[in-house]
């Protein structure tokens, strides 16, 4: 009697897949300072009646989303004003907007206010 043995062959090909989900991601930069979420800004003693000023305040599009950004205030009283000139620029991953960051501060002004502003980017 004869017995016939039969062996098989498996051959097993893997192939990793590389890949990334699509996330949003910004950074901010004041004359050149990396200001992580939560930072205060120190604007200094401010007389009234003047507009305060950071010269140059960057965003960067540090995420791999196309991302429209500004910066809103929140808290100001009536007649004090935020300005970013890079307000509502449209960003491509890896691009930034520079431009001055400035702050009216009206003649009335008696005290400080509890304010902040929050950066935005919207896809």
């Amino acid at each position: 009697m004869a017995v016939a043995v039969i062996a098989d062959t498996i051959i097993n090909y893997n192939y990793p897949q590389d890949g990334e989900i699509e996330g949003a991601s910004l950074a901010m930069y004041v004359n050149g300072a990396l200001k992580t979420n939560g930072t205060a800004m120190d604007w200094g003693v401010c007389p009234k009646g003047t507009v305060q000023s950071f010269g140059n305040v960057t965003v960067a599009n540090t995420g791999n989303q196309n991302l429209t950004v500004s910066i809103i205030a929140t808290g100001l009283p009536n007649g004090w004003i935020l300005e970013w000139q890079g307000n509502n620029t449209f960003l491509m991953p890896d691009y930034k907007v520079e431009g001055w960051l400035n702050l009216t501060i009206p003649q009335s002004a008696t005290e400080w206010p509890d304010w902040s502003f929050s950066l935005n980017g919207n896809a």
